[in-house]
């Protein structure tokens, strides 16, 4: 046993915990007897995803349909999931102006024992609004816009027969949350489907477009203001840095981040970091911080309005946490990339080189220079302060309207 333990450690060291974690568990599966290693059914994992025809070829008219009815293909939902959070949002906001018929299809395998008890888990999370609930693609009926959400419900909307409009709501570059192998290959290839995108910022309607020639639309972000917004900033004894960490999701790069932090710290004694998005307690992290963890909604806005700079790193498209920092008062430092840089202006924000040595010189150059610091923030603010979901819905509203009738105001290029 300690010799098991002393290679996990090195193997950790070596290889990071994720890997170290996944061949321990290799390692265990392969001791076991091969009477109880129950065999794992590929094939029919994936072509449960990949999916058949259904529907009957229904030419689809106001007789047949109600106008404008849109059924959403989503994965199974959680309460705390940003992405149906969005989804969800969008429906209600949609169903206020004039796509009143919103219904959603809970892709298989999910964990409601019927549709009733879903139902009741979806009102309870997302709030009674009329939205309807039914249990695997099966159950898609006729209806008039046909959207998929994440990769894995892509391939049974492309090949469903009674809609008028197949459309596909993308909030990231979904493949790049895998290595290069098989689901990255088969999360891509949703973008070569025919689907019509309608997607969260302007860095994937042009990525999407330009590389795999989709017709795509983009919405922007909105910010509950009446949620996210600056409270005092009391006197402290030490600078603080606030890091987005989820070393849980790799996309979010914590392991890069916290290297920077502690050259911050070791150069800055008066500069702590407040690490909150997951617990941490299980690094070590040398340096004064404080573990907040998956903080409740009531206690962001004060955490954000505490902190001197926020350091927020996006290898994919961003989330919605740098418009809700801003709208608390507080500097935003992002990697200077494009997918994390479409939403704010030089004048709103400050952006580094995706490097360890960039985040710690550029967290270094906005604590030198607080008034800078704060003529950003200001920006910012000023520009979240203008930045509504109800504008987004208008404008996503204005979307399927212009679909319906054919107008050409997407952004379609000749793929790559």
């Amino acid at each position: 046993m300690r010799q098991l333990v002393s290679r996990f450690v090195r193997v950790s060291r070596r290889d990071g915990l994720r890997a170290a974690t996944g061949k321990a568990l290799a390692h265990v599966a392969q001791q076991a007897p091969a009477v109880v290693q129950a065999k794992r059914d590929v094939i029919g994992q994936y072509e449960a995803i990949l999916g058949h025809p259904l529907g009957h070829g229904l030419k689809i008219t106001r007789q047949n349909v109600p106008p404008g009815s849109m059924t959403w293909v989503i994965p199974d939902f959680s309460a705390n999931s940003g992405g149906h959070i969005n989804i969800l949002r969008m429906m209600r906001l949609l169903k206020a102006r004039g796509f009143e018929h919103q219904h959603v299809v809970v892709m298989a395998p999910h964990r409601w024992s019927s549709r009733e008890e879903a139902q009741a888990a979806l009102d309870q999370a997302f709030g009674a609004h009329g939205i309807t609930v039914s249990l695997g693609v099966e159950t898609i009926e006729p209806c008039h816009y046909l959207v998929a959400t994440g990769w894995q419900t892509a391939y049974w909307v492309a090949k469903y027969r009674d809609t008028r409009h197949r459309l596909y709501f993308v909030q990231d570059f979904e493949p790049a949350f895998y290595a290069y192998g098989s689901e990255h290959a088969l999360a891509e290839n949703t973008y070569r489907l025919g689907l019509t995108g309608i997607t969260a910022g302007s860095w994937l309607a042009d990525k999407l477009a330009a590389d795999y020639g989709m017709t795509t639309y983009p919405m922007s972000f909105g910010c509950e203001t009446d949620v996210y917004k600056p409270t005092e900033k009391r006197a402290h004894k030490h600078r603080h840095i606030f890091f987005y960490a989820r070393p849980v999701t790799p996309r979010r790069c914590f392991e890069l981040g916290l290297v920077a932090l502690k050259q911050v710290c070791e150069r800055n004694p008066d500069v702590a970091v407040i690490f909150a998005g997951w617990d941490v307690s299980g690094y070590e992290i040398p340096f004064v911080h404080l573990n907040a963890g998956t903080v409740p909604l009531p206690e962001l806005p004060d955490l954000y309005s505490q902190c001197d700079v926020a350091l927020i790193l996006s290898a994919t498209n961003l989330s919605l946490l740098p418009l809700e920092v801003a709208a608390c008062g507080c500097p935003l430092l992002l990697n200077d990339d494009p997918q994390a840089r479409w939403l704010l202006s030089d004048s709103e924000a400050f952006y580094c080189d995706m490097s360890v040595e960039g985040v710690s010189a550029a967290l270094e150059r906005v604590l030198a220079d607080p008034q800078e610091a704060s003529r950003r923030a200001a920006a910012a603010l000023d520009r979240v302060r203008e930045a509504t979901w109800e504008a987004e819905a208008d404008k996503v509203a204005g979307y399927l309207a212009a679909i319906d009738s054919g107008a050409k105001t997407a952004r379609k290029r000749k793929a790559k």
